[in-house]
């Protein structure tokens, strides 16, 4: 008994000490013209942030500025330089690159996406180094770009962990991409046996989610030679998201059969679809002059179709769509977290884990739409061979 109590004494006092060094966040606004690169010490600050304790993440909101916004952050303890220790920034409108000026360096760096060294779409981001450490008596200096208004995630964190959940990222989405890449084949199989026009969207629709997937997951990279910049790089993720949202409508106006039981819904799905059509027309010919706001147009006609999706869905089940439940259980998750990850865009939320629940909701989708549409050409087949036998008896 008297061991036991020594060591749990000796964990509290470990945890006491652990918590003594750890190190609090100052973060603050700077007034300072955003557009310049020159280290803004004189600049006064005109918002100030405080974590609540020690390695606890931060929210700051920043106003929409064309020219960015310069930020100063501080710590309240010294960090050596064997901790080993990074500055994350993390938001769901970043954009480009961080200047970076390290504590007490004269020197700007500029710093890419964390998602250059891992999953785009399951983190985004800037991971600030802190090669010399940081003592408590210098600043460090972040300049970030907002185009919109921009929420952002501030935290210190350890290399190692954070490399470990980047990897652990990259592994799970590669798995999941691994599992449609089969199921793909398997409905252009029945593509090319039918010929039927709802597996030739579906495989549309998972062939462009594929590639979506491969390059939010960087095991595809784009070299930015090929458009120019890094933004219209981007651009080519954009491009694909829209393409595999232009399949799935079309896909869910054939498999739910909604010309002949709602006709009224496949009208307003297929004028989303050629909304689709004129903003991705609008980014190839127009990027350098719509980039900035087209994302506001392709998130809008992405919420816009869920709530007619899912009423579509319900009616036609009640109709006598004999694969509508499917289409309801199979998609409702994934509308759901696309939704989500729509409306964060706009500021509305700023969970990390929406992303991962994205690519779970999308593994269930094609489990379940591969059961309906693997039904779906057997009960084809077996017709087809009914009318075959009756062709031949007479």
């Amino acid at each position: 008994m008297r061991t036991a109590w020594i060591a749990m004494l000796a964990v509290l006092v470990g945890l006491f000490a652990a918590a003594a060094g750890a190190q609090t966040l100052t973060v603050e606004r700077l007034q300072a013209d955003g557009s310049r690169w020159s280290r803004p010490d004189a600049s006064r600050a005109v918002q100030r942030w405080t974590a609540a304790g020690p390695d606890v993440p931060m929210r700051i909101e920043l106003p929409r500025s064309p020219d960015g916004h310069w930020l100063r952050l501080s710590i309240d303890r010294d960090i050596p330089a064997a901790s080993q220790r990074v500055v994350v920034l993390r938001s769901p409108q970043a954009y480009g690159m961080v200047a970076y000026y390290p504590p007490g360096s004269e020197r700007l760096s500029l710093i890419g996406y964390v998602r250059d060294d891992g999953p785009r779409l399951l983190r985004r981001g800037w991971a600030l180094p802190l090669k010399a450490g940081w003592s408590a008596h210098s600043v460090a200096y972040a300049q970030i770009s907002a185009r919109n208004d921009t929420m952002l995630d501030i935290a210190l964190a350890d290399r190692a962990v954070l490399m470990r959940e980047l990897e652990s990222d990259r592994r799970f989405a590669i798995v999941v991409y691994a599992l449609m890449l089969t199921m793909t084949l398997v409905v252009a199989g029945f593509w090319v046996a039918s010929r039927d026009s709802v597996y030739l969207y579906y495989c549309g629709y998972m062939i462009c989610l594929s590639i979506y997937l491969l390059l939010m997951t960087a095991w595809i990279k784009i070299p930015v030679e090929w458009f120019g910049s890094a933004v219209q790089r981007d651009g080519a993720g954009w491009f694909v998201a829209t393409l595999t949202t232009m399949f799935q409508l079309c896909f869910t106006v054939r498999f739910l059969e909604l010309p002949r039981l709602l006709p009224r819904a496949a009208t307003a799905l297929h004028a989303i679809v050629w909304a689709n059509a004129l903003a991705l027309a609008a980014l190839v010919l127009m990027f350098d002059f719509v980039y900035q706001h087209w994302y506001v147009v392709g998130n809008v006609l992405l919420l816009l179709s869920i709530p007619i999706i899912v009423y579509a869905a319900i009616v036609a089940w009640r109709r006598g769509s004999p694969y509508a439940g499917y289409y309801l259980i199979g998609w409702t998750p994934l509308m759901l977290f696309a939704g989500l990850v729509a409306a964060k865009t706009f500021g509305l939320g700023n969970s990390y884990l929406i992303e991962r629940g994205l690519l779970l909701a999308v593994v269930m989708e094609t489990g379940v739409l591969m059961i309906a549409l693997t039904q779906r050409a057997a009960e084809r087949h077996r017709r087809e061979q009914r009318q075959a036998s009756g062709r031949g008896r007479r």
